[in-house]
């Protein structure tokens, strides 16, 4: 908990760092291009004034722009005719600041920025450069404007900029938190793995050892007796390494994704090798045990034979295991299009409808009769087999109705 609090943390200063960044790029941008366009479009103004404040003439009031001009020393340049002063013209304030700036014009350099300028209703463009007469600097001259267009192009840029983070910001928090969740999710699935991992070995391990200590303690002497316990312990023993076999099946499968090679494969051919064991389990379970005429007359399909014999004997197994006495298996078999498909089914008790959606999740044994017994991978090998091959694996199933299972194959 401690380490995703701070990994929040982490991502919430990435999106405040973002933030700033962006508006102050932006911002940037904005005020570059707007002195750019500005100058370009004033200075030859500015250079015409200059030229005809350094013969001495005077200029006549504009509502466009402020001109103020300074020489070396900075005493102010009276530019303007009389009573045509400007108010601002005469503002201390503005003359402060211009002449803290004449240095840089009167060395040569041209002055451009926008800022804050007192005298007017928002800020402003000052455009400076330098007063020459036969090449000889002898002052320098400012034009100020009013810059309307850039707040408002400022502003809109940070309306825009607002929306789309905040837009943004709804959208990675979405991410984030679907990431979590299917984060917690994967950590708890990890611990259930663990859980049921511990779970099914405990059990053997237990009985191995409680049986083997009774037989090493000579605590039973009969000879059926001894024969049973022995019995058990190879039952229990056979169980692990099923369990264990499986286990390795399974990470194999999902972490190599192996390529399955495929070939023209007799279906019928397939059914029978699968069914085969079965069929002398069904009399010894007392089960009915039919494979279809569908079935048994499949076209051929293309394949992996050894992965699809694998799959149907998982759900043939699966059947048997909870088919209770003088219950019936079925395997059925249709084509539509180029696919086939094979049908396992049983009248079993079938599967919960809150079970059925994890059927394919390892560990997953819905038995209503509480007798499971195997590792409870089977079904989700089968399914990462038939993932793998490209096809499709389905259950469809009704508590008391029995349990359909359905896997698609592509016809030769």
């Amino acid at each position: 908990m401690k380490r995703l609090f701070s990994s929040n943390l982490w991502i919430a200063f990435v999106i405040l760092a973002i933030f700033i960044s962006g508006q102050l790029l932006g911002a940037f941008a904005i005020k570059h291009y707007f002195i750019e366009s500005k100058f370009k479009e004033l200075q030859p103004s500015l250079s015409l004034v200059g030229e005809e404040v350094v013969k001495g003439e005077k200029i006549s009031r504009t509502d466009d722009f402020l001109i103020k001009a300074y020489d070396v020393y900075g005493k102010e340049i009276d530019v303007y005719k009389d009573g045509s002063v400007p108010p601002a013209a005469e503002d201390e304030q503005v003359n402060d600041k211009l002449i803290s700036h004449l240095p840089k014009v009167i060395s040569g350099k041209t002055e451009t920025e926008i800022r804050e300028v007192p005298g007017f209703s928002s800020q402003a463009i000052i455009i400076g450069q330098p007063l020459a007469e036969g090449g000889e600097v002898t002052g320098g001259i400012y034009l100020l404007k009013e810059a309307r267009a850039y707040q408002a192009a400022l502003n809109g840029f940070y309306l825009v900029f607002f929306v789309t983070l905040a837009v943004g910001t709804i959208i990675i928090l979405a991410f984030l938190w679907t990431f979590i969740r299917q984060k917690n999710e994967l950590e708890q699935m990890r611990k259930d793995y663990v859980a049921n991992i511990s779970h099914e070995l405990k059990t053997p391990l237990a009985s191995i050892k409680a049986l083997t200590e009774t037989l090493a303690d000579h605590v039973v002497t009969d000879p059926q007796k001894v024969d049973q316990y022995y019995s058990i312990i190879l039952r229990e023993s056979a169980r692990l390494e099923k369990l264990i076999a499986d286990l390795l099946e399974l990470s194999r499968l999902q972490h190599k994704r192996a390529a399955f090679t495929k070939s023209v494969v007799d279906a019928n051919e397939v059914l029978q090798e699968a069914a085969e064991p079965f069929e002398i389990l069904a009399d010894d379970m007392e089960l009915r045990f039919r494979i279809t005429e569908a079935a048994q007359n499949l076209p051929a399909v293309y394949s992996n034979k050894d992965r699809i014999v694998q799959v149907l004997m998982i759900l043939l197994d699966n059947a048997f295991k909870f088919t209770p006495a003088h219950g019936q298996v079925t395997i059925d078999a249709k084509t539509t299009g180029r696919k086939a498909e094979i049908i396992v089914s049983d009248n079993g008790p079938g599967i919960s409808k809150e079970i059925l959606p994890q059927i394919f999740g390892r560990f997953n044994k819905e038995d209503l009769s509480h007798t499971s017994v195997g590792s409870g991978l089977g079904l989700a090998i089968a399914q990462e087999i038939m993932e793998q091959l490209g096809e499709k694996i389905k259950v469809d199933s009704k508590p008391g109705s029995g349990t359909t299972f359905t896997i698609t194959l592509k016809r030769a």
